[in-house]
């Protein structure tokens, strides 16, 4: 996939907020949303929603948003907006 044919696109997922990138003390500073399609987006955290998003690390979520260029063979996501999905309590 050439960097300069990527066409934008809006997509909707449902994954889990992971870490992806570390600082030396350990302290996450990239995450991505590991979708249920077995794809990871990795979150743009410039935008007020990724920052958002980023802080609910390990629950399960619905996001949508616009899919841009490609960092580490991922794709970076534009979140528009998320929600949470609430633990089933007869899990």
């Amino acid at each position: 996939m050439d960097i300069n044919t990527i066409e934008k696109e809006t997509i909707t997922t449902v994954g889990v907020v992971i870490p992806v990138e570390w600082e030396e003390n350990g302290r996450p500073v990239a995450f991505a949303i590991a979708s249920y399609e077995e794809k990871e987006y990795l979150i743009d955290l410039r935008t007020k929603m990724g920052k958002k998003l980023a802080a609910i690390e390990k629950q399960k979520i619905r996001v949508t948003g616009t899919l841009g260029r490609v960092v580490k063979k991922r794709r970076v996501i534009s979140v528009k907006s998320f929600e949470r999905f609430l633990p089933d309590a007869n899990a």
